[in-house]
């Protein structure tokens, strides 16, 4: 099943080849809808919680979690040396993640004086999930 974006495109192919022969008829219109309606009712909101070592989106991760948005998804925060998807948040953005809140950059603490682990950022990514 293509993504939003790309059944979004393909319909913009179609339509400038019938602008270049004679025009669009309101058909065309009512594909777009379909498409966009289609996506609408399938599309999920993940999120990622990034702990990065700094402020920085460059920084080190030190700890994530991943929120699934299925029925029965359990979540448990990661900090041990584990086989992370990415090493900072610029790596999560350069695959689509999209950064949603920022962490407070007042002051710079010791994670060990309280029970904070490092800057949190939050990240989403919108999907199309079948079922």
């Amino acid at each position: 099943m293509p993504t939003a974006f790309e059944a979004i495109e393909g319909w913009i192919d179609e339509v400038r080849a019938k602008l270049e022969n004679g025009g669009i008829q309101k058909g065309d219109l009512d594909q777009l809808h379909r498409i966009i309606s289609a996506n609408r009712e399938n599309t999920r909101q993940r999120l990622l919680y990034l702990h990065a070592a700094t402020p920085s989106i460059r920084s080190q991760v030190i700890g994530m979690a991943l929120h699934e948005p299925v029925q029965g998804s359990v979540t448990e925060i990661m900090t041990e040396d584990q086989e992370w998807p990415y090493n900072t948040v610029h790596d999560a953005v350069l695959d689509g993640w999209q950064v949603i809140h920022f962490p407070d950059q007042r002051t710079e603490f010791d994670d060990r004086e309280i029970d904070i682990l490092g800057y949190e950022f939050i990240l989403q990514k919108l999907e199309v999930y079948d079922g």
